[in-house]
């Protein structure tokens, strides 16, 4: 058997690393199956994870071209990750590319047709954004079945200034018909979207559960854990992720203000702090911060209740960590939680968005020690049945060498027809290209189009136009050689902004900098 090489695409490899491709490179890779990781931020000390973006040309273009496409209220269209990645050694010598949280990568939704005409391609579904124009989690709204049309909420994750939903709607649909491509969806929720999806629905899905190992949650006791985190006997402790925009915490702040009991109240959380201010005086409050695996273990072992009231979740892995510690689970009844923690048998079911109903059910939680044993016993049992990350890590093994036999129709990459809108975008490109360079004509000539400037109106550019992102392949293409040959002639506003940029993307060239300043004084 030929050995099978798989290329992983996320933008982060530790953060979120059991699901984004950073654990296959240890527990799927074999004798048969080789793995390495590409990503924006790399973290990690491992020689098989890669930078995307490697010097400062490419980071201050990513920056200028993520503040493009706010300008433009467009997402995942002006990416120089995507013509980037197509020059990395790694992807060259892949035979499956898998693109995990592709969103925050920041690759072009259009890219996908030449890379899908060049590999074969595996997408999991981590939420719904391949569904909608631009929503991650679209809640009770249903127009992402229809085409996005005037969209009534621009301000959540991934803000646009203007409604350009429809015309990003329609460009995924557009790119996802003419490809084919594997799905990898987590849940039976998110498998049901993606069959009813008019952009995904022709794709093959298949479902794999998230897994864990669950032997890891079982590392500390209760009682060790309670006691490292400084947590008394008689403290009933209610656990959750603080987070405003996904994880309804708000929920949890209205529900607590509510709640009437005798039993003594502390408040844990982890991720963001200072969410929880209203409750001080009232309960006490352990706020933990960003937390590492074995300070989540420690926590999730702590506890009694794990709250879980999300407005939009695909899958839950919080969810599968506390009942993998047999604690209880309270969700609201929306999106896959409910089937995922086994509701209302196991996880605790209450009225979506509903915070009297919530605050009912962490009274009658609170106060019924035989229930939380008897829900967290049973969550137990589930974890090891069907969320076991030996069995998750079989099923992506066995979908790596299907679709390494399967034979994929190849995309035919369409021909360039100009117009009018096409005239626009070259007179747009052309302003970033002096944005990006100046006056540097030597640069610059390469970029610079030609257009007619009788044609120009003030009407915006038309994003659902494949050809104008035949242009911006084209142009992205040419601007990844320039910044990839050239040395730092990018323009940045100050000397503070780059450095800046290196302490967010890349402290060891920073620190590398400084030691080569500090040698020639020397």
């Amino acid at each position: 058997m030929k050995k099978i090489k798989v290329l992983e695409v996320n933008n982060y490899d530790l953060p979120g690393k059991r699901f984004n491709g950073y654990d296959m490179i240890q527990d799927i890779a074999d004798e048969n199956i080789d793995i390495k990781q590409a990503v924006i931020y790399k973290e990690s000390d491992n020689k098989n994870v890669v930078k995307i973006l490697n010097n400062q040309n490419h980071y201050i273009t990513y920056e200028t071209l993520e503040s493009v496409e706010r300008e433009q209220a467009i997402h995942n269209v002006f990416s120089i990750t995507t013509p980037l990645l197509h020059t990395m050694k790694e992807y060259q010598e892949a035979d499956i590319i898998h693109f995990h949280m592709f969103h925050n990568t920041k690759l072009s939704i259009y890219g996908l047709k030449k890379i899908a005409s060049e590999k074969k391609v595996i997408l999991s579904i981590h939420d719904p954004w391949f569904l909608t124009g631009r929503c991650v989690h679209f809640y009770e709204c249903n127009k992402w079945q229809k085409g996005c049309q005037n969209c009534h909420n621009l301000n959540n994750m991934f803000p646009l200034l203007k409604d350009n939903c429809s015309s990003l709607w329609n460009l995924k649909k557009q790119t996802f018909a003419d490809i084919d491509v594997d799905l990898v969806c987590s849940s039976d929720w998110m498998l049901d979207m993606v069959k009813s999806s008019p952009i995904l629905k022709n794709q093959t899905n298949h479902k794999i559960p998230l897994g864990i190992d669950y032997k890891k949650f079982s590392s500390i006791s209760y009682k060790d854990a309670r006691k490292k985190l400084g947590i008394e006997d008689e403290e009933i402790v209610l656990f959750f992720r603080a987070q405003n925009e996904f994880k309804g915490t708000p929920y949890i702040v209205e529900a607590m203000k509510m709640l009437n009991t005798k039993k003594k109240i502390t408040l844990m959380t982890c991720d963001n702090e200072g969410l929880i201010n209203d409750l001080e005086g009232k309960y006490k409050i352990i706020e933990l911060g960003k937390l590492k695996d074995k300070e989540m273990i420690c926590a999730m072992n702590a506890c009694d209740i794990f709250l879980m009231p999300s407005i939009g979740e695909s899958f839950g892995m919080m969810a599968i960590e506390a009942m993998s510690c047999a604690k209880p689970v309270i969700v609201f009844n929306n999106s896959a939680l409910p089937s995922v923690t086994h509701a209302p048998k196991c996880g605790y079911l209450v009225n979506d968005k509903d915070s009297t109903d919530l605050m009912k059910a962490i009274k009658y939680l609170s106060e019924n020690e035989k229930e939380r044993l008897s829900r967290g016993k049973l969550g137990q049992k589930i974890v090891k049945e069907e969320y076991d990350i030996n069995e998750y890590n079989s099923k992506i093994k066995d979908l790596y060498i299907s679709v390494s036999k399967r034979k994929h129709k190849v995309p035919e990459l369409q021909k360039l027809t100009e117009n009018d809108n096409t005239n626009k975008l070259k007179a747009y490109l052309n302003k970033l290209t002096i944005r990006l360079f100046g006056n540097n004509k030597k640069i610059t000539k390469g970029l610079l189009y030609q257009i007619d400037k009788t044609k120009l109106d003030k009407e915006p550019i038309k994003y659902d136009d494949i050809n104008v992102h035949i242009i911006l392949e084209d142009y992205m293409t040419k601007l990844e050689k320039i910044i990839n040959t050239e040395k730092n002639i990018v323009k940045s506003n100050s000397k503070l902004r780059r450095i800046v940029f290196y302490l967010i993307h890349d402290k060891q060239a920073l620190l590398d900098k400084f030691s080569q300043r500090f040698k020639k004084k020397d």
